[in-house]
This record gives C-alpha cells, structure tokens and sequence, in this order.
C-alpha cells in the first residue's frame, strides 16, 4: 500500500512539474532575453542546429541582438562557441524575434546548448504594414506555403522575406523556413512561396515578414493540409512462392504484400495491418506486421492468411504507428478474392 501511495505522489509531483515548465510565463527582469527552452537538432551536414526566439520586454525596439551559443559534450566541456542574430532585424516592444544558429563544426560529440543574449541596441521602429495572407500548408517531406503579401506603406519594400515558423506542443522553435527576398511596390501586392524542413514534433504554424523598410504582425497559418507520410501500393495476393493466385484453394496459404512509401527522412516504427471481410462485410481475418522506416524509400510488407470458407472477400490494407495513429491514407486498398 505504501508503494502504491509513493507512485501516485511521484506521478502528481511530475505532472505538475511539466505543468508548472510549460506555463511559466518568461522573466521580465530582463530587458531582452531567450524565451522558454532552445531546440537544436542535427542537420544532415552532421553540424548541429539551434532553434529559438528572443523577448523584447521593452518599451521600445531594439535592434542588433547578438546571441551567443556554447555548444558542450556530454560533460558540459565547451566544443565551441558562436554569435549570431535574430532574423529580424528589428523586435518591436513587446515583440518576439527567432533565431536559427548552426555550429560551425560537423562534430558528434556535440550533445549539449546554452543560448544567453549578448548584447542590443536601441532601435527605430519599423511599420507593421506588410499584411500576409497564407495559403493552406503542405505538410509531407518538406513544408511548403504559398500567399498573397501586400504592401501598404508609402515607400517600396525592399529585400523583403517570409518566415515559417513551426512551434511544438510546448512552443518551441522546431523548424524555419526563409521564403527569396521579393520586392513589393507600395500599394501593391505580391506572391511568395515558402519550403521548409519538416519535424515531425511540430503542433502550429506562423508567418511573419520584415523588409528593409516595414514588418508584418504575426499571422497564425490555419489551413493545414497534411499529406500522411506513407503511401500503400501494389497490393498482391500469391502464394508463398511469390505466384498469384486467380482462385484461391481452401485452406491454401496465402501471402498479402503491399508496397510501403515512407516519405519523411525521420525514423519511424510501423505496423501493417490486413483486414480481410466477406462480401457481407463481416471480417474474417486480421493480421498485422510490424517493421520500422529508417528514413525516405520503400518496403516490401506482407502478412500470412489461410481461408478455411470458400466465398468472395475483400482485403483492406493499413500502416498506422504503435499508438494506433494512421500513417497511410484512410481510404484502403481494396482487392475481391475468390476462395473455392
């Protein structure tokens, strides 16, 4: 009884410990500083990426933000050390700005980050003229987001760009994406497109824009239109030997193998499942295989069955993860099977 007790103690003090993490509102002792927790990951170059955004607590913009980050091994030992900037070149009060800094070195014994603000300037303000309006969200391999930008100033906006910023569930920068620098003609309007990375930790979307001259407000992106990340194809019924069948025999063994298109580069464990239903839709077999995605290509997977009625079925096939969550599309493949 006592243990049971301790458990459920522990279990309350770790909820509300990730509670307490997630809700902390950010410091205002401080005038400009990083918020919340820094993400970093490695990019296929092997050098390792980190990903955050920077608080104006000020009443006035500032500008120049130099932000320090010490990438360490697991010991804590310094591997290297860098400056870099936020993307926009402006905060404005009260604002927020992200940042993306890569170490300079491919070195695998980068485990650890910590990201302190180094110094700012005081700055003019930049007009939040610019006016965004996204179109859906492509989510597969990659991100990709198309719209309308419109400048309403009076001047012309210079080296304008776009930034994707996709947030996980606990708001932290995961991902960027940095549109071509366009130039838009005051009172005028302009198309830009926007391709980005694609992590799979991402839970919200947001765009903003700055030019030389003029920024935009945030926007939050709306339209999501996921692609899920397998594609099941090919579905053959044979026998063991690989030969298709025209009728299956009673109680013949059966192979059902389908072709499996992972398109993220994530790794990603799966299971195929077969339905096979008679033609009243009554399920007379389910099967399932289990296989892991290393990253982008394709897999053969296959599940044994062997029909002891005779009649007409259908096969349905389906990869969903290990949490029950569809990985391939709702609508199955379906095939009519003849058993005599």
């Amino acid at each position: 009884m006592k243990t049971v007790l301790l458990s459920s103690f522990l279990i309350m003090v770790l909820l509300a410990t990730n509670l307490a993490w997630a809700d902390l509102p950010p410091s205002t002792s401080l005038g400009v500083e990083v918020l919340q927790t820094e993400y970093s990951n490695k990019a296929s170059d092997g050098t390792t990426v980190v990903y955050g955004e920077i608080q104006n607590n000020l009443n006035s913009p500032v500008n120049a933000v130099t932000i320090g980050v010490t990438f360490m091994d697991s010991n804590s030992n310094q591997v290297e050390y860098k400056t870099g900037t936020t993307l926009l070149q402006v905060i404005q009060p009260g604002g927020k700005a992200p940042f993306m800094i890569s170490s300079t070195k491919a070195d695998p014994t980068i485990t650890q980050v910590q990201v302190k603000v180094a110094g700012f300037q005081s700055s003019s303000a930049k007009q939040q003229v610019l006016q965004v309006s996204p179109g859906p969200l492509h989510i597969s391999n990659t991100l990709l987001i198309s719209g309308n930008i419109t400048n309403s100033g009076a001047q012309q906006s210079t080296n304008t760009k776009l930034y994707l910023i996709s947030y996980d569930a606990f708001q932290r920068v995961v991902a960027i994406g940095i549109s071509d620098p366009i130039s838009i003609g005051p009172g005028t309007t302009s198309q830009f497109n926007i391709a980005s990375d694609s992590n799979t930790r991402a839970q919200s979307y947001m765009i903003i824009a700055e030019s030389d001259s003029y920024q935009s407000t945030p926007i939050t992106v709306s339209g999501v239109q996921a692609t899920l990340p397998v594609i099941v194809t090919n579905t053959t019924i044979t026998n063991p030997n690989g030969t298709s069948y025209s009728t299956i025999p009673v109680n013949a063994s059966v192979k059902i193998t389908s072709d499996a298109k992972y398109l993220l580069s994530s790794t990603q464990s799966f299971v195929y499942y077969v339905q096979v239903k008679q033609f009243d839709g009554k399920v007379a077999f389910i099967g399932k295989s289990e296989g892991l995605f290393l990253g982008p290509g394709d897999q053969s997977v296959s599940v044994d069955w062997k029909p002891n009625l005779a009649g007409s079925y259908f096969v349905e096939t389906y990869v969903w993860n290990y949490n029950f969550v569809p990985l391939s599309s709702s609508v199955p493949s379906i095939n009519l099977v003849l058993v005599k």
